[in-house]
């Protein structure tokens, strides 16, 4: 088998982007059969009912939305980097970043940092919102706030562990694979330091979200995740940090809704200053314990294996 290792960084690059290009194409045709069949409503309704979705539409529009969104996601992100790992490298684990924490510790302080982060890149994102960006931005944000609200109204433990699912899981494990473990790799190999591959992926990152007052915090957060990756060397730090920060959000939403507890006044700033302490001290202590991927981390090819083949 000849793997796409081979072939030039272009033609690998363009190779991965055709894969994601056919993927959506396929997810696209699976939903267009599949979603009358298996629903209450065809796809004309649909997209017209998904636009307006919120804490009020019927139970059943919101479960197609959720399921369709971790279908996507599915099939978007995870099944493309795993496939394409697979026919790049005849080792698709290590191709991808799944190398054992150079230190176990390491996933204890990458949850830290998360929880630390979070009221941060809350407030960051409530400082965003009142900014007037035009009448249209403000309606898709509306929208988008309203689908979030209906995803998190999880009234049942089966909802909450299907929202768990597709929220915390899928995401964490398809966009780690895609962004940190795919994508970045293809950046750094035009890259001479860890900066632009970063920045890039972190914005690409945030733009797939489409969460417009969320972009800079999300943007943040990618920042963090691949930073996170870069100190440990191992995709299960990003993976647990990204899984933990959906994760909790979910299970406070929960909780929060069992209990009647309501937030109206944002994040409050002891919270914010509580979580900087937090994430200063987790950030230093990761630091003292990096562990960071190795120079060679990019290569296609061993040098053992380069050796060989100038032998032959």
């Amino acid at each position: 088998m000849k793997y796409f290792r081979s072939y030039p960084w272009g033609m690998q690059l363009f190779m991965f982007l055709m894969m994601v290009v056919t993927m959506i194409g396929f997810v696209g045709s699976m939903a267009f059969a599949l979603i009358p069949k298996f629903t209450p409503y065809n796809l004309a309704q649909l997209e017209k009912l998904l636009k307006v979705i919120d804490i009020h539409s019927p139970a059943a529009l919101i479960n197609v939305s959720i399921l369709l969104q971790g279908f996507f996601n599915l099939f978007i992100f995870l099944i493309p980097a795993l496939l394409f790992s697979y026919l790049a490298h005849p080792e698709p684990a290590k191709y991808l970043g799944f190398r054992k924490p150079g230190k176990w510790i390491q996933l204890v302080l990458v949850v830290f940092i998360m929880l630390g982060a979070m009221p941060i890149l809350q407030m960051t994102e409530e400082w965003i919102s009142h900014i007037d960006f035009g009448a249209s931005v403000k309606a898709s944000q509306a929208a988008n706030d309203n689908i979030t609200s209906a995803f998190l109204n999880m009234p049942t433990p089966a909802t909450f562990i299907r929202t768990f699912i597709v929220i915390a899981i899928i995401p964490a494990f398809g966009e780690e694979l895609f962004f940190r473990g795919i994508l970045m790799r293809f950046a750094k190999k035009k890259s001479r330091t860890m900066v632009a591959p970063i920045l890039f992926t972190a914005a690409v990152f945030a733009y797939s979200h489409t969460n417009i007052y969320g972009y800079l915090s999300i943007f943040l957060a990618g920042v963090l995740l691949a930073v996170i990756y870069n100190l440990t060397g191992s995709l299960w730090c990003s993976i647990a940090a990204h899984l933990f920060f959906n994760g909790f959000q979910i299970v406070v939403s929960y909780l929060s809704k069992n209990n009647a507890v309501e937030n109206n006044g944002g994040v409050p700033y002891y919270l914010v200053a509580i979580g900087a302490v937090v994430f200063g001290i987790s950030f230093y202590l990761l630091l003292k314990n990096k562990t960071p991927l190795p120079e060679n981390w990019t290569d296609d090819f061993t040098e053992e294996e380069l050796s060989q083949s100038a032998d032959i």
